[in-house]
């Protein structure tokens, strides 16, 4: 399963190789919900190729999608197919192998835990009555 936290740079671990390999890979996320696919094109960075396949694929909302960005609007599950292709700017799976299938989460951002942050040697009077 892969998971991707909107609004960041998502580090993508998959198993591409054992269908075959490309120059590029086209990322499809379908949305379960509303149908609607959303595209973006990576390339791999894995430093071991043959064993598992790396990509950072950023959630943003002015994406560039030749350059591994995607709008993934909506919170929630998505299918992801992976295409494999020779072109750099290609954004249609037509025609083309896919490599992998499976399920992504799409998560919101995460926001920070809100800590005490006055001052601890201050005084508090308390008077009764």
């Amino acid at each position: 399963m892969v998971r991707i936290t909107k609004g960041q740079a998502n580090l993508v671990i998959v198993t591409t190789t054992e269908k075959g390999s490309a120059l590029h890979y086209l990322f499809a996320f379908k949305n379960l919900t509303s149908n609607q696919t959303k595209y973006c094109i990576a390339d791999d960075t894995s430093a071991f190729q043959d064993r598992y396949n790396a990509f950072t694929i950023t959630e943003t909302a002015t994406p560039t999608p030749i350059n591994a960005q995607v709008t993934l609007t909506l919170e929630g599950e998505y299918k992801y197919t992976i295409y494999g292709q020779a072109s750099a700017s290609n954004l249609n799976p037509a025609g083309l192998t896919a490599f992998e299938t499976g399920m992504c989460i799409v998560t919101g951002t995460t926001t920070a835990t809100p800590t005490y942050t006055g001052n601890d040697n201050q005084v508090i009077s308390v008077y009764n009555g």
